[in-house]
């Protein structure tokens, strides 16, 4: 993949963020800062990815570094941290993992049982598992990490 086609695909999330901000409707002059997230956060997962990176691991790193400068941005503009964050990485929802796992299931009703049918819609079922995982880390890390009422030690 080269660094066009990153680019590329970091403006179409870019794209699919201005169109979650509006469903939340959002104050126009916070949307600049949902797409400066979610670049930072889709272009951090894809190069990781690219790098060879497991894309449960990348979209973990991925979330964490957007929600950071998610927090960064909600506390200097006085706004909902969730509320710049969570539009921002709706983008990097596994809809694939999570489709593919759905026609093995049809599949699996259709035709009947089968191993192999079996085994490929576990993968794509665990997988979408796990980068959902993955996404809900990243985004609660810095939220228990500035809005703690304890200090952690």
């Amino acid at each position: 993949m080269d660094w066009l086609m990153i680019l590329q695909k970091v403006v179409l999330s870019c794209i699919i963020t201005i169109g979650w901000c509006l469903m939340f409707t959002l104050p126009r002059r916070y949307i600049i800062h949902c797409m400066a997230v979610t670049a930072l956060a889709f272009g951090t997962k894809l190069l990781m990815v690219q790098d060879g990176t497991h894309l449960a691991i990348a979209t973990f790193f991925g979330a964490m570094m957007g929600s950071f400068l998610g927090v960064r941005y909600a506390q200097r503009y006085g706004l909902p941290p969730k509320a710049l964050i969570v539009p921002s990485l709706i983008c990097m929802m596994p809809g694939i993992a999570a489709y593919k796992a759905m026609v093995s299931m049809v599949q699996i009703g259709y035709f009947g049982f089968s191993m192999d049918l079996f085994i490929i819609m576990m993968h794509h079922f665990f997988e979408a598992i796990f980068v959902i995982s993955a996404l809900v880390l990243g985004l609660s890390i810095p939220g228990i990490l500035f809005y703690r009422r304890k200090p952690i030690v």
